[in-house]
């Protein structure tokens, strides 16, 4: 019993995820658009893994077109680091799928770099609202406006998500 408590005792102190990644917890009513056109969505934040790991469910609505993502954050190695994981109906596992960022003075920022660009996501909090824009970034070619979100609190009631 006492080799345990000493082995306990001596374990590093969990690698939580930055506490203002949670402030997407609960569910949200998401308007926007990708590429210029609707994206209107769903989207609930939950915690996992004694809050080593947030989850972010997002899914579209009619009239847009039909889209699920689950985004994972977790703590990076330094202070204030995150890295994300992002899943969706695309599928496939790759590099680009991996994000790494950092808390920001009013919220968070990734990166996903793809062979053929940079997804610059921006992700402020404004009170109880979020804005999450994500600029494209091509080699030789100026920044573009990739997606825009608007999240607004939102009731769970109905709200269903498969992962």
């Amino acid at each position: 019993m006492l080799l345990f408590l000493a082995a306990a005792a001596a374990a590093p102190a969990p690698n939580l995820v930055a506490p203002i990644v949670g402030g997407l917890r609960g569910c949200w009513s998401v308007g926007g658009a990708v590429r210029g056109k609707d994206a209107t969505s769903v989207a609930r934040g939950e915690w996992h893994l004694g809050r080593r790991y947030f989850t972010l469910h997002l899914r579209s609505v009619p009239p847009a077109e039909p889209y699920e993502a689950a985004i994972s954050y977790g703590a990076g190695e330094k202070p204030g680091a995150i890295g994300s994981f992002w899943m969706d109906t695309f599928g496939g596992l790759y590099e680009p799928s991996l994000g790494l960022g950092a808390v920001t003075i009013d919220g968070f920022a990734l990166d996903y770099r793809f062979p053929d660009a940079i997804y610059h996501n921006r992700f402020k909090r404004v009170g109880k609202l979020w804005s999450w824009t994500i600029l494209e970034q091509a080699a030789g070619k100026p920044d573009k406006l990739f997606a825009e979100y608007k999240l607004r609190p939102a009731s769970c009631r109905g709200m269903n998500f498969e992962f």
